[in-house]
């Protein structure tokens, strides 16, 4: 297990310094940063003698205390007596965060074995080297030279650390956020599988997302994805698709990177969600933080815009979804709230001057028939009739609480990513928008295929 490197009582930054145009500097402020860490951290810099009031250390063998972890940040070039003295000092772990190994040439892959097979001899394991470092949202311990991710309920393991550091922008927007982060770099020791068992067993995590370049052992880690998947689900964006994204990623990392239609068909198999883009990758996050399971696949749509409602109806098509016939109950209970011009058809459309009391009113409805499982209230925004740019979302979500947020509902507000009262309403409800009917329409599909996985495995 490598709850170690997630959970040290004690941190050795072996190149820190002052210079904050430096790495090392960024992991020594991102460390200290958190006054209530209750790791203990020790620097070790040749040319500093105190950094941000701690006094730094000519060398880890001159701390006196046992060392869990170590991160080093000292140049490729001088970094065999560094391991030498980790190995000596008995560390339990390092992070290498110096790059200029394997994603370079042949010799910096002999070199990446060479540090394996010494850690490996001494019982010492190791994440990268080429990484950001690792973060735990949950004791504020940010060990990489990366900014803080929002805190959340998602364990991510990238290959990239630049691709943490976006999709953490990306999270921040959508209110979403990480327990733990891990970037494994060249990962010449700790593995995928090692990482996602670690995540399993983590209470914090609920959610586990991956993006990867090359994988080692498929095998192992289709087995570990297909166990997993059962308990917490799992979403992974495939870095090198094409043949040119494979050269990209092959010198990123220094491995051969993995045949993506292979890959892609065994991790549809395992239950996993496989993202074809960052898009996709960023709804499936807030999908699963935000949203229910439903119950079965009956479809009601709202709106008050039929081109919303014609769009999302294609992608419904797309993605295999139903789109449920209203019941003459259901008709004659809204139709009193409805103008006689409304179509009492499904997709309902309330023409444009359906306000907020409306959208209250047939969302709630919606979401109290028996034959509707997930109910998708679309909106655009009118400019006009003085109507405010938050009322309809108001209005759906009032309903939802209002009927216990038992149903899967999916507010489409199309292209209403500015407004800002929108978004601040979002927030101080906890609840999520999504933007275009793609969108919409494929969160639902990965709430239904995740509602199979589970039924499926409890009815075996």
């Amino acid at each position: 297990m490598v709850s170690f490197f997630f959970y040290p009582k004690t941190i050795a930054v072996i190149g820190a310094t002052n210079n904050p145009k430096k790495f090392g500097n960024a992991v020594t402020i991102n460390i200290l940063k958190n006054k209530n860490l209750q790791s203990e951290v020790f620097l070790v810099s040749h040319k500093s003698q105190e950094i941000a009031g701690l006094k730094c250390y000519k060398s880890i063998l001159e701390i006196l205390k046992d060392v869990d972890i170590a991160i080093i940040l000292v140049p490729a070039r001088v970094i065999d007596e560094v391991i030498d003295q980790c190995i000596e000092k008995k560390v339990k772990g390092i992070i290498i965060i110096t790059a200029g190994f394997g994603e370079i040439n042949e010799e910096g892959k002999k070199k990446e074995h060479e540090i394996s097979a010494k850690c490996e001899e001494a019982g010492i394991r190791i994440m990268g080297p080429n990484c950001v470092g690792i973060q735990n949202l949950d004791i504020g311990l940010n060990a990489s030279f990366i900014q803080t991710a929002p805190p959340g309920d998602i364990g991510m393991i990238s290959q990239s650390g630049s691709f943490g550091c976006a999709s953490f922008y990306a999270m921040e927007r959508e209110y979403i956020g990480c327990s733990k982060f891990a970037n494994i770099g060249n990962n010449i020791d700790v593995s995928f599988n090692e990482i996602l068992e670690f995540f399993n067993s983590d209470e914090s995590t609920r959610i586990i997302c991956i993006y990867m370049e090359t994988i080692e052992n498929g095998k192992k880690f289709l087995k570990s994805i297909k166990k997993i998947v059962l308990e917490k689900p799992i979403v992974v964006l495939k870095g090198g698709r094409t043949s040119l994204g494979m050269k990209a990623a092959s010198s990123h990392t220094g491995s051969i990177a993995t045949d993506y239609k292979m890959l892609k068909t065994y991790i549809k198999q395992a239950g996993a969600v496989l993202c074809e883009n960052t898009n996709d990758f960023i709804t499936a996050l807030k999908t699963f933080s935000y949203l229910p399971i439903p119950k079965g696949e009956r479809i009601g749509v709202l709106t008050n815009s039929g081109g919303s409602s014609v769009l999302f109806s294609d992608k419904a098509e797309e993605f295999n979804l139903k789109l449920t016939e209203f019941s003459d109950g259901f008709k004659e209970k809204v139709s009193p709230y409805l103008i006689p011009l409304v179509k009492l058809v499904n997709p309902l459309d309330m023409i444009g001057g359906a306000d907020e009391t409306t959208y209250y009113n047939i969302t709630k409805m919606m979401l109290e028939d028996p034959n509707i499982d997930i109910v998708v209230a679309c909106v655009v925004i009118p400019p006009f009739l003085e109507m405010k740019s938050d009322e309809h979302y108001r209005g759906i979500i009032h309903a939802w609480n209002d009927t216990g947020r038992e149903k899967l509902l999916i507010p489409l507000i199309m292209f209403g990513e500015e407004f800002k009262s929108l978004r601040d309403h979002s927030r101080r409800e906890k609840a999520t928008i999504f933007f275009t009917p793609h969108d919409a329409a494929f969160a639902i599909k990965l709430l239904i295929d995740r509602m199979k996985i589970i039924n499926n495995f409890y009815s075996i």
